[in-house]
């Protein structure tokens, strides 16, 4: 997770001056805004514009703020595929997490795995759920994978732009 930080002070006057910033490199929201403020030292109360941002879900962040959770989320210690599955799914909650904690362990219990497809996913389930590669009533050649994807996304199971499967809770 990165972010440009510059002024509207600097921006109102014709530069874009600022720098770019990752998160990870700060323990905490107190840490990332002393080291805005040691970038933009040259004014006395600069008011931070956040210009541009990668890897952060759009609600967490505005041209004016960010959001502080982002920093309990970079606490939570997880390998960058994890936090990137985890982001993707706070970006598509349609409410808002008070508790990171809870929401985390709300993702535990709807993400499934990352795939190449959606049927990807669910021809694998479906192998796994009804043992179709075992049986010996010949049953799998009956079966209809694109219907059971299909009926799996009415059910709210979905898939991020990075392959990340996630089940509505």
């Amino acid at each position: 997770m990165k972010v440009y930080v510059g002024t509207y002070n600097k921006y109102n006057n014709g530069s874009i001056k600022g720098e770019w910033l990752t998160l990870s490199n700060f323990a905490d929201a107190q840490a990332f805004n002393s080291k805005c403020q040691d970038i933009h030292k040259d004014e006395h109360d600069p008011e931070f514009m956040y210009q541009d941002y990668e890897g952060i879900p759009k609600p967490m962040i505005g041209e004016s703020w960010i959001d502080a959770r982002l920093f309990e989320i970079l606490n939570l210690g997880l390998e960058d595929e994890e936090q990137t599955a985890f982001l993707e799914f706070m970006d598509n909650q349609s409410f808002y997490w008070d508790d990171i904690q809870e929401a985390y362990d709300s993702f535990e219990m709807s993400f499934r795995g990352n795939y190449s497809s959606l049927s990807d996913y669910t021809d694998q389930e479906a192998d796994e759920r009804f043992e179709l590669s075992t049986r010996d009533d010949q049953i799998n050649f009956y079966f209809d994978y694109e219907k059971y994807c299909h009926s799996r996304k009415c059910e709210g199971l979905w898939i991020s732009e990075n392959g990340n499967v996630f089940e509505s809770n």
